[in-house]
């Protein structure tokens, strides 16, 4: 079977992976097919224009002035990891030949594809996330179809039109099925390469993992809280669904990160960052409820979501987001609000009733035990004390 080529690997799979629609997959890709792919990329300038102007529209969405992109090497081994990793499951109408040591061998690859040199440089953070945005909405299609003396099951391929002949008298029936990120990656062999190319990616990773998906490492995103862009696509990102219980879905899960963040040793200055922009999440929910007609009264929102009845069915991470502020003003109070909050009367009257409800929801004991745990990690942000000097000289006796 002849080698794909590089435009042929950028136009089927690439272009769609970036800009939606059918990514076909085809057999693995190997250590020496990115090899000649890198080799013959500059000849394909058309499919490689293609990307980068779809990466372009995509970041458009994010950022004012999105920068220059040429995909490059790197992002080509992590389309290739992706490829692989869909290739396994994803069974071709060949499947049944691939060996397990030839899955094992596709495993491997695909995860020597992913390991590519971490990046903070902001261009290679927008243009690896714009190459891998669409990774928690990949899906596949799966297809039963049932006649009359069988029934056959087809995974992400069409059935063949002769099945679905006469389809009255051999009373045939056809059911269609979603696979989903979960269905496709929540496996001990995938889930490792997964969370190996999203970490080269923690903008990705940041903005839209659903649930089953890896966990943040703040650790390796806290730099995207530093760029007030970025920062601001984050927070808006996470706060716009309109349902409630969906609409704190990121919140809890970056404080869910942040509960495994203050477990390990990280920076002082990282944990304040984080915290400085769950704090600021908060207040953005507060913001906005200052066009409630009476803005002296009980948030609807934290209404629902600490509901006492709904006490065991809370997020992960949902009674630390709302206890943040409380168990920051006991640590570090610069932190416990934005500053230029008091400002504004309608604000500072919905963030002192968000502040009354979660410590009547969440309970004292939780605030402190989170203030204990930040106390832990959090040191004045001013300059350290001078230790005592002792000069050598004469004896004044």
């Amino acid at each position: 079977m002849a080698r794909r080529s590089v435009a042929e690997f950028l136009g089927e799979f690439v272009v769609p992976l970036v800009a939606g629609g059918q990514a076909h997959v085809r057999a693995p890709i190997d250590a020496e097919d990115l090899q000649v792919f890198e080799e013959d990329l500059p000849h394909a300038s058309g499919e490689m224009v293609a990307v980068d102007e779809e990466r372009e529209n995509i970041l458009a969405e994010l950022v004012v002035r999105p920068p220059a992109m040429v995909l490059s090497p790197d992002e080509l081994h992590l389309a290739g990891a992706l490829h692989n990793l869909l290739f396994l499951a994803h069974p071709g109408s060949d499947r049944w030949t691939m060996t397990d040591r030839r899955l094992r061998r596709v495993a491997e690859a695909s995860k020597k594809f992913a390991s590519q040199p971490l990046t903070r440089d902001r261009t290679r953070v927008l243009a690896r996330h714009a190459l891998l945005h669409n990774i928690f909405d990949l899906s596949r299609l799966d297809t039963q179809v049932s006649w009359w003396t069988g029934s056959r099951r087809f995974l992400g391929q069409e059935p063949p039109g002769r099945l679905k002949k006469w389809p009255n008298l051999r009373r045939v029936h056809t059911k269609v099925d979603t696979a989903g990120f979960v269905d496709l990656f929540a496996t001990p062999e995938a889930m490792p390469i997964v969370s190996t190319i999203l970490r080269r990616s923690p903008l990705t990773l940041v903005l839209g993992a659903p649930e089953g998906a890896p966990p943040v490492h703040w650790e390796d995103a806290v730099f995207l809280l530093r760029d007030a862009e970025l920062a601001r696509a984050i927070a808006y990102s996470a706060l716009a669904p309109s349902d409630p219980d969906q609409q704190m879905a990121a919140p809890a899960r970056y404080a869910a990160a942040l509960e495994q963040m203050l477990e390990r040793s990280p920076d002082p200055a990282d944990v304040r960052a984080v915290v400085a922009f769950l704090v600021h999440l908060s207040a953005l929910l507060a913001m906005g409820e200052t066009r409630m007609r009476e803005v002296d009264a009980p948030s609807p929102l934290l209404t629902a979501v600490l509901a006492p009845e709904r006490a065991g069915q809370r997020r992960r991470g949902l009674s630390t987001f709302f206890a943040l502020p409380a168990a920051a003003a006991e640590v570090e109070p610069a932190l416990a609000e934005p500053p230029g909050l008091r400002d504004e009367r309608r604000l500072a009257l919905r963030w002192q009733w968000h502040r009354r409800q979660v410590r009547a929801g969440v309970g004292d004991a939780v605030i402190e035990t989170l203030a204990a745990r930040l106390a832990r990690h959090l040191r004045p942000s001013g300059p350290e004390p001078s230790p005592p000097r002792v000069e050598v000289g004469d004896n004044p006796s």
